[in-house]
């Protein structure tokens, strides 16, 4: 059994030039890593989690928690 498989996992990244922001499984994760430097990880996120954050917040609350998953701390 793969563990990570059985977790609810997802990785964000953004790139450098463009400012693009990608939400990704590991395997693309893995990709993304062997394209540096132009893609930098920013965060590693339980994709259920951030969701329900999101739908439950408002306004200035949610543009928050959007800025800050894709800005690396």
């Amino acid at each position: 059994m793969n563990v990570l498989k059985d977790l609810s996992v997802a990785f964000v990244y953004k790139h450098k030039m463009t400012s693009e922001v990608l939400v990704v499984d590991i395997e693309r994760a893995r990709e993304l890593d062997a394209a540096r430097p132009y893609w930098q990880h920013v965060s590693t996120i339980n994709p259920i989690v951030i969701l329900q954050l999101i739908v439950n917040a408002k306004g200035r609350a949610r543009t928050k928690i959007i800025k800050e998953l894709s800005e690396k701390p």
